[in-house]
């Protein structure tokens, strides 16, 4: 019984924790919340660990300054990697390479106004996403993993060499992400299916091996090179998608909308077009053996055999 009581306790008490703070950015505004600038956020991340929470996370992460991020889970004791930056108008962009999905997430900081100690993470549309502590250095003895990248000018890197800011937001740029499977997860099936639809908009290269894409909306995405192996499209709208070279091997597209789709030399064995709109799609070059074409739309389609 007190091992049960113990599992409850903790996600029950980050849980009321997180519910003390302003829940929105307008209500921590109302009670004298001030946005920290970009030179406030790089002194608060810089060489230091924050300790994110919500209701259902709780991490320590340390900022290294080459723009390499190490966490530590104090829920199950997981670890992750990414990478950071610091937009000009004062974000702090995180990219784990796992958790969330790989996914670039970018929040505005403000201090708490119930709490000297603490700050307030606010996503894009105002929703509180953690409070935060920091500390200087790396106190938990976190295992870090530096990186190094000649190829950009960070914000952090001006900053640290007391340069004025002139890039315009240079948020990290996405590298390829695995996405990993539901198992274990503690989000729904519909949360996992939301996050991996929105990163399926632009994610060329990424791995979406055996995902539920069905109905999503990915008009014009990039999916260039991607690996979409027994993937599940159906009724997904692919409008001028761009799926050039893509992995469509043993893939599922029942009546799925692919008008104008590029799939210039694609892997398309076994894939199952049935229902499907291909109107003036372009599989030039694509391997089609084993391909289902039953009640299709083709008209104007090039490379179709």
């Amino acid at each position: 019984m007190k091992q049960i009581l113990s599992k409850l306790t903790i996600p029950l008490f980050l849980l009321i924790l997180a519910g003390c703070a302003s829940s929105t950015l307008d209500t921590a505004e109302k009670k004298g919340a001030v946005a920290q600038n970009a030179q406030e956020v790089f002194d608060l991340s810089n060489e230091s660990t924050l300790r994110l929470i919500s209701s259902d996370f709780d991490s320590f992460i340390y900022f290294s300054q080459d723009g390499s991020m190490s966490a530590k889970s104090i829920v199950n004791n997981s670890v992750d990697y990414g990478v950071w930056d610091i937009t000009d108008g004062g974000k702090l962009c995180l990219k784990f390479k796992l958790w969330y999905f790989g996914d670039i997430n970018c929040y505005s900081i403000y201090n708490d106004p119930d709490d000297s100690a603490q700050f307030l993470f606010f996503t894009r549309n105002g929703a509180l996403a953690y409070t935060a502590t920091a500390a200087s250095g790396n106190p938990h003895h976190i295992k870090i993993k530096s990186r190094k990248d000649k190829k950009r000018k960070y914000v952090r890197k001006n900053m640290s060499r007391g340069q004025s800011v002139q890039d315009p937001d240079p948020t990290p740029v996405p590298a390829p992400v695995v996405i990993p499977t539901n198992q274990g997860s503690s989000e729904s099936k519909e949360e996992v299916r939301h996050t991996v639809n929105t990163m399926a908009q632009n994610c060329p290269d990424c791995n979406f091996e055996d995902a539920d894409l069905r109905q999503a909306h990915l008009v014009g995405a990039n999916l260039k090179g991607a690996n979409l192996k027994d993937a599940d499209l159906s009724r997904a709208n692919l409008r001028r998608a761009n799926l050039e070279g893509a992995n469509l091997k043993g893939a599922t597209l029942l009546s799925t909308n692919l008008p104008g789709a590029n799939l210039r030399n694609a892997d398309l064995r076994g894939a199952d077009f049935t229902g499907s709109n291909l109107i003036r799609a372009d599989f030039t070059g694509a391997d089609m053996k084993g391909c289902i074409f039953d009640n299709t739309l083709q008209e104007g389609t090039k490379g179709l055999k």
